[in-house]
């Protein structure tokens, strides 16, 4: 689905509330190209400040935009069983969060996590953000301000 489909299903009247919005030059520079692209390749900083100025619902209308992508979405599944063979070890485990099992949750390939948090890739997808706010349970608001509220 297009981005521009997808913010006037939020509200008809999204060009005059992009309009009245303060959203950073950058996003408005390009706003015209974001709204051509496929939702799945908006970048999160764009789809942040654009949904956030014409939502009343940022989550909800959030969950909607990726609700399909990932019905479609398969990912083969390469964890590999990790032995839990006493209580503290499973004790343990519940706080231990690694780079992979963000990508994994989040359905993201490791490879591309890594190039992100590198630096090598200038932001995140906003499908991914959602994803990683998800998996986390994470509120999705709450996700993207910490990512790109200004």
């Amino acid at each position: 689905m297009k981005f521009e489909r997808f913010i006037k299903q939020i509200d008809v009247n999204y060009k005059q509330k992009i309009s009245a919005a303060n959203l950073p030059k950058k996003v408005l520079d390009k706003l015209d190209s974001t709204l051509s692209k496929d939702i799945t390749t908006v970048r999160g900083l764009d789809f942040y400040h654009i949904v956030a100025s014409v939502s009343q619902d940022f989550d909800n209308d959030t969950a909607n935009a990726f609700e399909e992508y990932f019905k479609k979405k398969k990912f083969k599944d390469d964890a590999e069983a990790t032995d839990i063979d006493n209580k503290y070890k499973a004790f343990i485990k519940q706080f231990i969060v690694l780079q992979q099992d963000v990508a994994q949750g989040a359905k993201i390939e490791d490879i591309r996590l890594s190039r992100i948090l590198n630096r090598e890739i200038s932001d995140f997808l906003a499908w991914e953000v959602y994803a990683i706010a998800v998996s986390r349970s994470k509120k999705i608001k709450t996700a993207f301000e910490q990512l790109y509220k200004e």
